[in-house]
């Protein structure tokens, strides 16, 4: 099974997975990681480490934004983590669509798969009106 970190700014990560988890069950085989306000770069970059060790396989790091704090860090992390995927943008239908297939799909449908549910997630709803030929029953 695929390993999980989501890293993000704020105290997004953990509630995003909190979220996800109330969809598809409780996860195991991830972890969350904050960057707060005031914190080093050591800091996150030694709590990522410490977190990266507790997981099992390839791990899988969601971050909510590319080019900053928590992405950069996790790049810096790559070469002590061969094992390591980097994907950024984190959303609910992302994290439901590899904590649902994380067992079962090779890493590469796996990560081309949460690619499209973080696109496909994305949606606006226009409401439709109604035309002169609908006629009320």
């Amino acid at each position: 099974m695929v390993g999980v970190i989501i890293c993000t700014h704020g105290n997004s990560a953990p509630e995003l997975l909190k979220s996800a988890e109330m969809i598809c069950g409780k996860q195991e085989n991830c972890q969350t990681v904050c960057f707060t306000d005031g914190e080093s770069l050591e800091q996150l970059k030694s709590e990522i480490s410490e977190k990266i060790g507790q997981l099992k396989g390839t791990v899988f790091c969601l971050t909510d934004l590319k080019g900053g704090t928590p992405f950069n860090t996790l790049v810096s992390l790559l070469k002590s983590n061969p094992k390591m995927e980097i994907i950024t943008g984190v959303n609910i239908p992302m994290l439901l669509e590899l904590f649902i297939n994380r067992s079962q799909l090779k890493k590469e449908e796996l990560l081309s798969g949460i690619m499209t549910a973080g696109k496909t997630g994305i949606y606006r709803y226009q409401e439709v009106e109604p035309s002169a030929d609908d006629e009320e029953f």
